[in-house]
């Protein structure tokens, strides 16, 4: 679902009145209320875990000739283990270890405070560094934006949401219905997307 038909679906679910909203900007009132809890819920379900549907593969194409780069706008953290440049291992370290270290050839990488990423000394040659990084959470804002994660969990944002509406409210009844239906619907997008637990094997 749309970030749109995400707040049609509040409005329904909680039975308030109308066939709205028709758009998530410009609006006030209980329509306005409505965007801004999707928005919230959306945010709060990211900020809880390491989701599978916020990782990503990213690269940055380094030249001879420079240690500073941008890294991809919706850059988080790295699983720094995973750095490579000509297939070969980058190390990553401390912002404040790698002042010392500024020579050399290249091999270690660290980002300064600042989120600009810093080489140790430019490559011999140019080419791309690849790396896997988790996303910042991503915000909904315009009709057309669509959650990240697979559509069949869509709708934990309209049952975080709903709940967000019974407090307001205090609406007893909408808050029951909304946390039973969020538990359901949470447990089904840990088992998708959340690593499995793996138990070691039995002594016996």
């Amino acid at each position: 679902m749309t970030f749109l038909e995400l707040c049609q679906r509040l409005r329904q679910e909680v039975g308030a009145a109308g066939n709205g909203p028709a758009n998530v900007v410009s609006q006030s009132g209980e329509y306005a209320r409505f965007v801004g809890w999707t928005a919230t819920a959306w945010r709060e379900l990211q900020n809880e875990r390491r989701w599978a549907f916020d990782w990503a593969r990213g690269e940055v194409e380094l030249t001879a000739l420079d240690t500073e780069y941008s890294l991809p706008s919706d850059f988080d953290v790295w699983e720094s283990e995973t750095l490579q440049f000509a297939g070969e291992r980058i190390e990553v370290v401390p912002w404040y270890e790698l002042e010392k270290d500024v020579a050399g050839t290249f091999g270690r990488v660290a980002i300064a405070p600042d989120g600009v990423l810093h080489l140790n000394a430019p490559p011999a040659n140019a080419g791309n560094l690849t790396f896997e990084y988790w996303r910042t959470p991503q915000e909904l804002v315009n009709n057309a934006d669509q959650p990240r994660m697979p559509s069949r969990f869509h709708l934990c944002v309209v049952y975080r949401a709903m709940m967000q509406y019974a407090l307001y409210e205090n609406a007893q009844e909408v808050a029951q219905q909304a946390g039973r239906n969020a538990v359901k619907m949470e447990i089904l997008l840990m088992e998708s997307q959340l690593p499995r637990v793996e138990l070691p094997p039995s002594l016996a």
